[in-house]
């Protein structure tokens, strides 16, 4: 079993790599019945997911601390492996320790955590802005082997903590994460422009449900993730967060086999 959770494409595109690869089903976590889910079929527990601001996305961790009593015992009774992969741009920091600790404080050892590198598509503050062309296309190319070696590591139980921190990750994480979770989640500065045609895209591509259309046009709830997925979606870039993201350019993985 695979769990994934993903705004622009690149999450779910490695967890439906490793889902082939490692012969199991994945399941969003926004929408997934974890109550339903039967954990005997199950012969380990992935985590998929992107880096926000050199962190775990808060509804991530929530997701973990929700996990129910009985998936714990049975991964601790039955030995079932937990391991994770995180999305990044270009690096992890400490989010590593992060998802360790969640796991930690529910009394299970998380066996290896891995990072891939795709597309940058954060958009939400100055000098912050999606990747050129070509180096979005070197990052998709070289996905594929990434996590083929990462999907060879999880079938040979390695345990490992495979990523790309960079430098300063203290600071990172501790110091500019926090920043993140109080003052960069908010839906507050989201609105459409008068280009909007009122498709309804970023509507159907927020994965936790949290844009409407009312009127012909969309609104933002008090649920949003920042997972940018509106935002990206937009076809004809009438998705702004206030005046931030006016030149910026957008980054959507449409297709299930980005070297198509």
């Amino acid at each position: 079993m695979i769990f994934y959770f993903s705004g622009t494409g690149n999450s779910r595109y490695v967890a439906q790599c490793l889902s082939e690869k490692l012969g199991c089903v994945v399941a969003d976590m926004p929408s997934c019945d974890i109550g339903g889910i039967e954990w005997s079929r199950s012969d380990f527990f992935g985590f998929v997911f992107p880096v926000y601001s050199w962190g775990v996305p808060p509804n991530v961790m929530r997701f973990v601390e929700s996990l129910p009593e009985s998936m714990i015992h049975h991964i601790n009774v039955s030995d079932i492996p937990v391991w994770c992969v995180m999305t990044c741009g270009d690096e992890v920091a400490l989010a590593p320790e992060m998802f360790m600790k969640a796991f930690s404080m529910r009394g299970v050892a998380v066996e290896s955590i891995w990072s891939v590198i795709m597309p940058n598509n954060y958009v939400l503050l100055p000098g912050f802005d999606v990747d050129s062309t070509d180096v979005e296309r070197r990052k998709l190319d070289e996905a594929p082997s990434r996590i083929a070696e990462i999907a060879e590591g999880i079938s040979q139980h390695r345990k490992t903590v495979d990523v790309v921190r960079g430098g300063q990750a203290w600071i990172k994480t501790k110091a500019v994460y926090p920043l993140f979770r109080r003052w960069g989640i908010s839906p507050k500065k989201w609105h459409s422009t008068p280009s909007c045609v009122g498709c309804g895209k970023c509507v159907r591509s927020c994965p936790v449900n949290n844009v409407v259309m009312e009127g012909g046009h969309p609104v933002w709830g008090e649920g949003c993730c920042s997972c940018l997925a509106c935002y990206h979606s937009c076809p004809r870039h009438a998705v702004e967060y206030g005046k931030l993201t006016k030149k910026k350019g957008q980054y959507y993985l449409l297709t299930g086999k980005p070297t198509d």
